[in-house]
């Protein structure tokens, strides 16, 4: 079983909607819908919010829950990974199977000559590591600008608002690692 099956059971069986449990936990109702599809995980925070708010602790709420899978595992280079349109030729290609359900989430960042993505913004607490592969990759966080070329590495507050450009003539590719996980 799932964390968002669990919330599901926990909210039906008081017959709230989720409109409800928003505002009795001040978790966002869409957090809560992503939570519940399987879209996102949420945080220890939103859980603990949640929990009390339903009235049960949170081991409760955790109790039950998928076993951990396995040690390792590979996602193969031939599997497809739907790549996620951040902005005009930008992209973003999860390379992990599940991503959700795990706690870091690996992305490779291909944006085109003079390209950005769109702005994004983790959760609280949220990070983000950059390895820029190939190219010349600007962040800006804030009033913040960095740049870093192949073998560089960035690491930011990924809870700021911030933004990937491709300060070069050349394609960039980077991997990305986000923790905990967003899209």
């Amino acid at each position: 079983m799932t964390i968002g099956r669990k919330l599901r059971e926990f909210r039906q069986a008081k017959d709230w909607s989720l409109a409800e449990l928003a505002k009795r936990s001040g978790v966002a109702l869409s957090s809560l819908s992503r939570m519940e599809t399987g879209k996102m995980a949420g945080t220890l925070d939103s859980h603990l919010r949640i929990a009390r708010a339903l009235g049960i602790r949170l081991s409760e709420l955790y109790a039950g829950l998928d076993a951990p899978g396995p040690a390792a595992e590979v996602k193969r280079a031939e599997e497809p990974a739907d790549p996620l349109a951040t902005g005009k030729g930008a992209f973003l290609r999860v390379l992990a199977s599940a991503p959700l359900q795990k706690k870091m989430l690996p992305m490779l960042v291909h944006l085109p000559p003079k390209q950005s993505t769109q702005k994004q913004r983790g959760p609280a607490g949220s990070e983000r590591f950059l390895y820029v592969l190939k190219g010349q990759l600007e962040v800006t966080v804030g009033e913040q600008k960095v740049r870093a070329g192949p073998g560089d590495t960035i690491y930011l507050q990924a809870s700021l608002p911030h933004l990937l450009t491709n300060a070069g003539s050349t394609p960039v590719q980077a991997v990305s690692v986000t923790c905990p996980p967003s899209l």
